[in-house]
């Protein structure tokens, strides 16, 4: 299999024109005229932009972009190295991007790429089953599975470096400088296809400068964190960072019988980053992380009155009994990022391998039986390759071009614990499988000014990939052979963008596109009773059309960016709830040929417009419906049937959020004052299952930090969810016909004390 992948891989080559070098292959997006580059981060750089960020009819001389940049705490001291060019393409490109740098993600206790979601409008991050799995989906695309075993529809992206499935970014979101949400189709100027958009997550780089920091929290139910950062230059060629995070807390689940508590954290991060200088133009970023989780499950309600919590739980009770939860992860890996400068643009070449090692029990049917009860033991490997080349061409031509390549394999064991009240000798059902994915891909983005004002965006990209997967469901009992599928299936696709791009003034940016992207062919890997729910799930296609505005005001004091757009699906990859020929229930994949999704975004920031005040918004608006009715899945009927104009999983009508912050000076100290507030709609988790749709999220948040003006250290109090809302985050129809729920985080109460050296 993999043979035939690199066959095809150098066929791509092939037709990569002769004056291309191989190490000239590479991605990255437009290169920009824009000067929203300037809103980067409070602290932006003063020095020349690089070349690629030269407007056209300038003189510039080629240099590598340096700024000297505040850690990703509040008022830290410590000085650090960073480029702008990351968050200069993102605040620059023809289409939405959300950035939130490393300051605001501490002071809003965002700490996994899950939290991102309630501060980014039309994005929304839920936990299905123990909260391993997080379900992502930008403007209603992504993957509705809760194996893990699948990618979805949006990139995940650390430091450049693809984690395809949710275990590779598990406990990674530690000491960073930014995350940025780009939506669309993307893969047109790095990484892996995608049609609903990517989310980067950058690490603070190492720096020439000694320093660092470090933090100790405590909060609710037994929570202790503590975390540091240490920047050392080993020579002055040679530039260490090592960040580490440990959490360990109590959990907030309590059961009804036995008294035991769920979903506990005891969770383990470390990465460490050097930076070797080759000369004024060339270095090397050696990345080395490791993650251990061994927390307990959180279970969900099952509202069954005798083996559940019954129709009316408090919003902390489960009931699981003698089951065995728990969760056993760990996993590392290792990434090598080469960039060099030339006088024309600049090549970048990252490689990494990823392992990761998973043994958990869930206790998924939320009963204190074993009506559905999970075991996930399985062993992952990700291994990825992407270089690109940026380069200006005779001023006016702004030319990215990039090979990516990865392969990834699970070797998974799921069983399922499907005891019923009847059911005797116990009926469990195990899939014992082995999945691989290899992609390729080619891609030019190119950006040419046809006057002063307005730009003209091209892009495009030609994937190949090949799913394979080998495996079927056996009763653990019996021996019986339910199912079992062996199968490779291999494709290609051409996919591209256009655009027009203007400067209306001095700041302010309207765009227009139309892009398709498309997600490779998948599997369900869930222990299922029917071959046709095990059966391959056909590529999904997107044709999104999209127009919006981006504005930097009053020297960056005032921020707003907008859009509206309207995404086409043929073949939408979505979760069903199908009947099995054995009487049981179960999820599984499927697709709807026809679907739509249209919307409109709106966010804004405002900094110290008002001294010392700081305010954030956003608003986000969609309308996903099926166009084509579905009755069944592979010949599985489903009850109720999908109907014409059905709303889609994962796509709140409405979210929106508000952060503001205040500081109060106080001679030689400052109070800084922060309430947030999150809000969205209820949504549909899977089709075909009455009891799959959310409850509306809220929560309001506060916070109060003090601290010296100098930054040496805080200290601070806060409270997450301030109402105490019990909302419905995730719900389903469990495996005994009741309803099953997963509920939000209760109030969360807690302190921290930070000190930078």
């Amino acid at each position: 299999m993999k043979s035939s992948f690199l066959h095809r891989s150098f066929r791509f080559l092939a037709v990569v024109p002769a004056y291309i070098s191989l190490p000239t292959l590479p991605c990255l997006l437009l290169a920009s005229t824009s000067s929203l580059a300037a809103t980067a981060t409070p602290t932006a750089s003063t020095q020349p932009a690089s070349a690629h960020s030269v407007s056209p009819g300038r003189k510039h001389a080629v240099v590598t972009p340096r700024r000297k940049n505040t850690a990703p705490h509040m008022g830290s001291t410590e000085q650090l190295e960073v480029t702008r060019s990351h968050t200069h393409r993102y605040l620059s490109s023809p289409g939405t991007v959300n950035v939130m740098s490393g300051q605001e993600l501490r002071a809003l206790r965002i700490e996994s790429p899950k939290d991102i979601a309630a501060f980014t409008p039309g994005v929304t991050a839920v936990n299905a089953t123990s909260g391993s799995t997080p379900i992502f989906s930008i403007r209603g695309v992504g993957l509705d599975d809760y194996i893990g075993t699948n990618m979805g529809g949006i990139g995940i992206y650390l430091d450049g470096l693809l984690a395809p499935y949710p275990v590779f970014y598990n406990g990674q979101m530690l000491d960073t400088e930014n995350v940025a949400v780009e939506k669309g189709p993307q893969g047109f100027d790095m990484g892996r296809s995608s049609t609903g958009g990517t989310v980067n997550i950058q690490s603070v780089k190492p720096s020439d400068k000694f320093g660092g920091y470090a933090e100790w929290g405590y909060s609710s139910y037994n929570t202790n964190r503590g975390r540091f950062a240490v920047n050392v230059p080993i020579t002055n060629k040679i530039y260490n960072r090592t960040a580490f995070n440990y959490v360990k807390g109590d959990g907030w689940q309590k059961d009804v019988g036995t008294g035991a508590r769920y979903g506990s954290q005891d969770l383990l991060s470390i990465r460490n980053l050097t930076k070797f200088v080759i000369d004024d133009t060339s270095s090397v970023l050696l990345n080395l992380h490791y993650t251990r989780d061994k927390g307990t499950p959180m279970s969900p309600q099952d509202l069954d009155p005798v083996d559940g919590v019954g129709p009316h739980p408090h919003a902390n009770a489960v009931n699981v009994g003698k089951d065995p939860a728990k969760r056993n992860e760990n996993g590392g890996g290792v990434s090598v990022a080469y960039t060099k400068a030339f006088n024309f643009g600049t090549f970048t070449s990252t490689t990494g391998i990823d392992f990761y090692r998973r043994d958990d029990y869930d206790n998924y049917d939320g009963t204190s039986n074993e009506y559905g009860d999970y075991r996930w033991n399985d062993t992952s490997i990700a291994q990825s390759h992407d270089m690109h080349l940026r380069m200006n061409l005779a001023k006016i031509l702004h030319l990215t071009v990039g090979v990516y390549e990865s392969y990834d394999k699970i070797d998974g064991s799921y069983t399922s614990f499907r005891n019923s009240l009847s059911a005797t000798p116990p009926y469990w059902l195990r899939d014992q499988f082995s999945q691989q994915n290899l992609s390729t891909g080619l891609y030019v983005n190119t950006v040419t000014n046809i006057t002063k004002k307005l730009d003209f965006i091209a892009s495009g990209r030609l994937s190949y990939d090949e799913r394979g997967f080998n495996g079927g469901t056996h009763n653990v009992q019996t021996g019986e052979q339910r199912t079992f599928l062996d199968t490779t299936h291999a494709y290609h696709r051409f996919t591209g963008r256009v655009g027009l791009r203007y400067q209306i003034v001095p700041g302010t940016y309207a765009y227009g596109t139309i892009s398709n992207g498309y997600k490779p062919g998948t599997y369900f890997a869930g222990p299922v009773a029917a071959t046709s729910a095990l059966d391959y799930v056909k590529p999904e296609n997107l044709i999104a059309y999209e127009v919006g505005i981006k504005s930097s005001l009053l020297h960056n004091k005032l921020v707003v960016e907008g859009s509206l757009f309207d995404y086409e699906y043929h073949n939408r990859q979505t979760l069903f709830f199908a009947p099995m020929p054995d009487g049981s229930n179960s999820l599984t994949l499927g697709t709807i040929s026809r679907a739509r999704t249209r919307g409109g975004e709106l966010s804004s920031t405002l900094h110290n417009l008002v001294p010392n005040l700081d305010l954030r918004g956003s608003f986000a608006y969609l309308d996903a419906q099926a166009k084509s009715p579905v009755g069944s899945i592979n010949g599985l009927p489903l009850d109720p049937p999908v109907t014409h104009n059905s709303p889609l999983p994962f796509a709140p009508r409405f979210s929106w959020s508000a952060v503001a912050r205040y500081g109060i000076d106080m001679g030689l100290y400052r109070t800084t004052l922060q309430a947030s507030y999150t809000w969205k709609d209820n949504m549909w988790v899977a089709l075909g299952d009455p009891n799959a749709k959310s409850s509306k999220i809220s929560s309001l948040g506060l916070r109060m930090e003090f601290g010296p003006k100098t930054g040496k250290w805080t200290a601070a109090v806060y409270v997450d969810n301030l109402q105490n809302k019990h909302g419905t985050t995730y719900s389903f129809t469990g495996s005994d016909d009741n309803r099953a729920q997963y509920i939000q985080t209760p109030r969360w109460v807690g302190c921290d004390l930070h000190y930078n050296f």
